[in-house]
């Protein structure tokens, strides 16, 4: 059955597939950025109470809550790696799409 369907459905060409490709990284950076926003958020909420925690002099609860914000921190910086790790692979195909391009316009422009 999957030998029909193969057969049936056409191949996307390289430009289909590259823009199918570049969608999947923007869409990916989308969720690494909401993930980093959720996460940021959350860390107000602790900061918020670790500061009734220290008015309580909970200290314990508050030392607590100051390594879970110390996680969060580490956290973000780790999703900010990976955004970054996506841009260049969405950098890496955008030069890869205009590469054909490039290698039209350098014949043309060498014969001149």
């Amino acid at each position: 059955m999957e030998k029909f369907k193969s057969i049936l459905k056409p191949k996307p060409n390289p430009q289909e597939q590259l823009r199918g490709w570049q969608r999947r990284l923007r869409q990916e950076c989308r969720n690494i950025e909401r993930q980093i926003r959720d996460v940021q958020r959350e860390e107000k909420n602790v900061q918020k109470a670790i500061r009734e925690a220290a008015k309580r002099n909970d200290l314990g609860s508050a030392k607590a809550l100051a390594k879970e914000i110390v996680m969060s921190r580490k956290t973000v910086n780790r999703l900010h790696e990976n955004k970054a790790q996506l841009n260049s692979y969405q950098c890496t195909l955008e030069k890869v799409l205009l590469l054909p391009e490039q290698l039209d316009i350098c014949p043309r422009a060498q014969r001149s």
